[in-house]
């Protein structure tokens, strides 16, 4: 990746590292994640995984676009994944540099299906800055039985069919030949191959905000209750904010796409950069809690809305600062935060990781878009009852990862390229590991006794779980590694170009 691209593909890149594929184990739940698990946890159950990237030879491996940031979500025999439409073959869809969604076969990575979405600058104009980087669709994919549910690089929260357009074309939404921008006569025929949108909502449309870069966020189901962050932002100039008070985390009807509630907390009057962390949600006190890390630096917690017919106000039930108070102010004199043209290790951050819920505690770290530079983060632990403060470290730096937490250990990548593992409990760190390279689009992931971590100078590292510092193996790679998963034994390594799937000892 060269040095204009990864400045371009910085601010929403940085979301796919930020989700998870899950096993798609826990059905059961009315927490519903990527793949069907409850939790944003970058922790799985798979054994029998490989001890590097490589050594054995892929069992299948396949091209996906020339940026590919989204974690796959696998679920029942498919994967599903996005990426940007370089590669896209369909007749009749020209490549826009905008995004693609792709469904394929977990054992063969052959095709299922997929759902082009060219860029849209139709009436898109200053204050808005996005979908210019050819990131593509950088959500990653919330399955729920036959519904898929994304946040599209135009700024649409999507609801697919599970099985494309091969059980035919599912309403409300009937138009996917004009979607795809397919206008060739010859060619406007759905296919068995095309993605089946069931509906749509616009967030530009529907609430006036204006989207700053990507959107990447990935999505949270409780029961039948979607929750979207907006990714609210900065305006083309990044001087201001334009709708400050535009809604920041929303909640739609699953089956309808209809707005149920908002949440009116003003973030944007506060806001660094943009709004591009993820909802995630724990049961406390026997009740669902939604958190929410927002781009004013502070950590939310709200009440699910009840059931009804008018949009609702959430209810917030708790508030963290998770800036220490001398990263804001020095002196009486507020920091300045930091910027692309103005680097500083100094200053507040927001918030784009996404955070964890663990044992009735939420773990998140600040940071920052990659081109403002390496600089002071903070590591929080909060309690999810109350919202105070269990304990912090300061000894990781800016991260925009998501902890990985097997047997109260936990372990995350910071953007200087230190890997850490930490205690959960009291906060001890127990080592720390240089991984020779800056780590801002990959969290780390821990499985069958191994944590799994990559950085953008291609290092693939793979190190022991434990209290103990213990290199397994290093290996460098062609293109940047995205954050893994794995299932059923078998390693599923996405990069920037390509999705690979790697078995362990088992198969």
């Amino acid at each position: 990746m060269t040095m204009s691209t990864w400045k371009s593909a910085t601010a929403f890149i940085i979301f796919s590292m930020l989700a998870c594929a899950g096993s798609g184990a826990d059905k059961g739940s009315v927490l519903i994640r990527w793949g069907g698990s409850n939790n944003s946890n970058m922790a799985g159950n798979a054994k029998n995984l490989p001890v590097d990237g490589f050594t054995n030879q892929p069992l299948w491996e396949i091209r996906t676009g020339t940026h590919q940031y989204s974690i796959p979500t696998i679920d029942r025999g498919r994967i599903y994944i996005g990426c940007n439409d370089n590669t896209v073959e369909r007749p009749g869809v020209e490549s826009t540099g905008g995004g693609l969604l792709m469904c394929v076969e977990q054992a063969t990575g052959k095709l299922v299906w997929q759902l082009p979405s060219p860029r849209y600058f139709e009436g898109i104009k200053p204050p808005y800055h996005f979908d210019q980087w050819r990131c593509g669709i950088c959500s990653s994919p919330l399955v729920d039985g036959d519904r898929i549910y994304i946040i599209g690089n135009r700024g649409e929260i999507l609801c697919l069919d599970r099985y494309g357009q091969a059980n035919g074309n599912d309403g409300p939404f009937m138009d996917e030949l004009n979607y795809m921008g397919i206008t060739n006569a010859a060619d406007r025929i759905l296919q068995p191959a095309d993605g089946d949108i069931i509906w749509k909502y616009n967030l530009i449309q529907e609430l006036d905000v204006v989207l700053h870069d990507v959107c990447g966020s990935t999505l949270l189901m409780i029961d039948d209750l979607i929750f979207a962050c907006t990714s609210n932002g900065i305006d083309d100039r990044h001087n201001k904010v334009p709708k400050p008070d535009a809604p920041t985390l929303i909640v739609l009807d699953k089956k309808t796409g209809r707005l149920v509630a908002k949440d009116d907390e003003k973030i944007g009057r506060r806001l660094f950069h943009c709004n591009w962390s993820s909802p995630i949600a724990g049961m406390v006190n026997g009740k669902a809690l939604v958190f929410f890390g927002a781009g004013d630096g502070i950590m939310y917690a709200f009440e699910p809305p009840r059931p009804g017919g008018n949009v609702q106000l959430l209810k917030k039930v708790w508030e963290y600062d998770c800036n220490p108070s001398d990263y804001r102010v020095h002196d009486g004199t507020p920091i300045v935060y930091s910027s692309h043209s103005r680097r500083t290790p100094a200053g507040p951050s927001e918030i784009i990781g996404v955070p964890v819920f663990y044992k009735g505690r939420v773990y998140i770290t600040i940071g920052q878009s990659p081109v403002h530079g390496v600089g002071q983060g903070c590591l929080s632990c909060i309690d999810a009852a109350t919202g105070k403060k269990v304990w912090d470290s300061r000894l990781v730096d800016r991260s925009l990862a998501m902890s990985a937490i097997a047997e109260d250990l936990l372990y995350i990548p910071d953007t200087t390229g230190n890997l850490h593992c930490f205690d959960t409990e009291t906060g001890e760190r127990y080592w720390v590991h240089s991984l020779e390279g800056k780590t801002w689009c990959a969290s780390a992931f821990v499985a069958d006794g191994k944590v799994y971590v990559a950085t953008e100078s291609n290092i693939f590292w793979v190190f022991k779980a434990g209290k103990e510092k213990h290199i397994i193996s290093q290996t460098r790679l062609k293109t940047p590694p995205i954050t893994v998963t794995a299932v059923d034994g078998v390693l599923y390594i996405p990069t920037q170009l390509r999705l690979t799937a790697v078995a362990g000892t088992g198969k």
